[in-house]
């Protein structure tokens, strides 16, 4: 009895244990890679140059001194902010006064001399008529009258020159701007077009935006550029390339491109800017997200979903312009068709696939 029931109990063991292994066995067949799709989309795009390059004042004079003298008034310093008109400086006026008082002297004289001198024409006009009174001693006369008015003439030109320079002393802003530098200390001697001030002003800039040399000969003036300061983000502005420097950087390499215009809010001149610069406008370009692109050893692809949504082939693809969301399929694929987007990665030609959604 004891022999039957031994023999039975290896026998009970080997069924069960065929029974657990084909329940785990389950279905036959690959497990399907999870992804995401998205459809291929037709729609206009742009090509796109983005730098970062430098606002600078478009005004910034230099202002000079226009007399010889002595600084004798400082009345302006780095930072501070100056009206068109203030006065930056003083140069001794003394010496430009005491011309001018002189020049005013010689008119004043002159024109007491033309006074009497006309009185004396006059009067020998008058004698002539009546017969009484030489011609030649008429003509001498007024020969003179014709002398003093030109000297008084003269006399008024260096009256006017006299009273520039007087006012010449009074160094002013020529804009409304910030001295940004200042160059001459109190008691410096100036000569006439010595360097005093440097003003500049944020009202009117100029932005360089510099480029590599391989675009170089598609650029021109006119291509519309947006650009973006640091000191105002999320402000964006459009504007039309003003000018394109002929020559290249000697130490960046670069072609440098211009844009002049007038401070759209908070930017200051010496900043960065972001720029992009729109080289091309593509219409109808096919696009699809950078992430459906694959690296593979034979190029660029993608996997294109069948018609069930089950499994993928794969399909080589020439790339175009790449955006900030979207990139351009040049050839390869269709607007209307689905690829894998996450986990393209992952698949092969024929893979089977379970698409999730996003």
């Amino acid at each position: 009895m004891q022999k039957k029931i031994t023999l039975v109990l290896p026998l009970c063991i080997f069924l069960l244990t065929a029974c657990s292994d084909d329940a785990e066995q389950g279905p036959t067949g690959p497990r399907p890679v999870l992804i995401t799709m998205t459809e291929v989309v037709s729609g206009t795009t742009e090509e796109l140059e983005v730098t970062v390059g430098r606002i600078e004042s478009k005004a910034e004079p230099l202002v000079a001194a226009e007399i010889d003298g002595r600084i004798t008034h400082i009345d302006a310093e780095i930072g501070d902010v100056v009206v068109a008109g203030d006065r930056l400086a003083q140069i001794d006026p003394e010496d430009y006064r005491l011309s001018h008082q002189s020049a005013q002297a010689d008119v004043d004289r002159l024109t007491a001399m033309i006074k009497q001198q006309q009185r004396l024409v006059n009067r020998y006009l008058q004698l002539r008529e009546d017969e009484f009174f030489a011609e030649n001693t008429l003509d001498a006369a007024s020969s003179e009258l014709d002398v003093l008015k030109k000297q008084k003439s003269s006399a008024i030109s260096r009256l006017n020159q006299a009273k520039r320079n007087l006012s010449r002393a009074n160094v002013t802003a020529p804009l409304t701007g910030e001295i940004s530098d200042r160059l001459v200390n109190l008691g410096d001697y100036v000569k006439r077009g010595n360097p005093l001030f440097r003003i500049s002003t944020d009202e009117y800039l100029r932005i360089v935006l510099p480029y590599p040399e391989k675009p170089a000969d598609r650029l021109k003036t006119g291509l519309t550029v947006r650009l973006e300061s640091a000191t105002a983000m999320g402000t964006r502005v459009e504007r039309k390339v003003t000018e394109i420097r002929p020559t290249i950087g000697d130490f960046s390499h670069a072609v440098d491109i211009i844009i002049d215009m007038p401070n759209p809010g908070n930017w200051r001149a010496g900043g960065t800017i972001n720029g992009e610069l729109v080289m091309n406008v593509i219409e109808n370009a096919v696009l699809i997200p950078e992430t459906s692109v694959v690296l593979r050893p034979a190029g660029h692809v993608v996997y294109v979903l069948n018609e069930t949504l089950d499994s993928v082939e794969e399909r080589p693809v020439e790339t175009g312009v790449l955006t900030r969301e979207l990139l351009e399929i040049r050839s390869g694929l269709q607007a209307g068709e689905k690829v894998a987007v996450d986990g393209a990665g992952f698949l092969t030609s024929g893979a089977v696939v379970s698409v999730q959604q996003r």
